[in-house]
């Protein structure tokens, strides 16, 4: 080696030194405590907001499985029942006989429609559409359920052609839309 190298080398290992034997960083363990502080957070708070996450998508399916599943139970009792089919020969008879009026009672459970009374704070869980549709469904049933159950007006003193148009309409806006809340996935 000779002189010029050795001046060379000498010089790189002063750098070296200065670099190294310089103050310490004073903002070091700061940024070290924060880091550490950041990399804690997102440690216990991704695990805690993947679990909440997953439980509120389990909470919704179960939600719009209940309420799409009594719909389609309540279209099968009226289909099984045939209250429309009642509606449609009581229509047919007041057609026919515009000065009379008709009675049709049905005996139906209070709790007909409990999935959905015990669901409706959480119906804004689901689907936009789909809540809108199965409120619509269940205040068209509950119109219909009204009139024809016992205190109702067609029950108790009878309906004429206009009343008995106006709930068979009710029942089959009600039926068309509960089938397509039956028919569709919406998540």
């Amino acid at each position: 080696m000779d002189t010029q190298q050795l001046l060379e080398a000498a010089q790189t290992i002063d750098i070296l030194q200065s670099m190294f034997a310089g103050d310490k960083n004073e903002w070091l363990p700061v940024i070290a405590a924060i880091g550490g502080a950041f990399v804690g957070g997102v440690s216990t708070f991704l695990p805690s907001y993947l679990l909440e996450r997953r439980k509120l998508k389990q909470e919704i399916r179960s939600v719009e499985t209940a309420l799409v599943s009594e719909v389609s139970a309540l279209l099968e009792v009226i289909e099984h029942r045939r209250y429309v089919y009642g509606l449609e020969e009581s229509v047919y008879y007041l057609e026919h006989h515009p000065d009379k009026k008709k009675i049709f009672s049905v005996k139906i459970p209070v709790h007909y429609s409990r999935i959905y009374q015990e669901h409706i704070s959480k119906i804004g869980l689901l689907h936009p559409k789909l809540s809108a549709k199965i409120i619509r469904f269940h205040q068209l049933i509950d119109s219909g359920v009204q009139d024809i159950s016992a205190g109702g007006f067609v029950a108790e003193t009878g309906g004429d052609v206009h009343d008995f148009e106006e709930l068979l309409e009710i029942f089959h806006t009600a039926i068309k839309i509960g089938r397509e809340i039956v028919g569709k996935k919406y998540n």
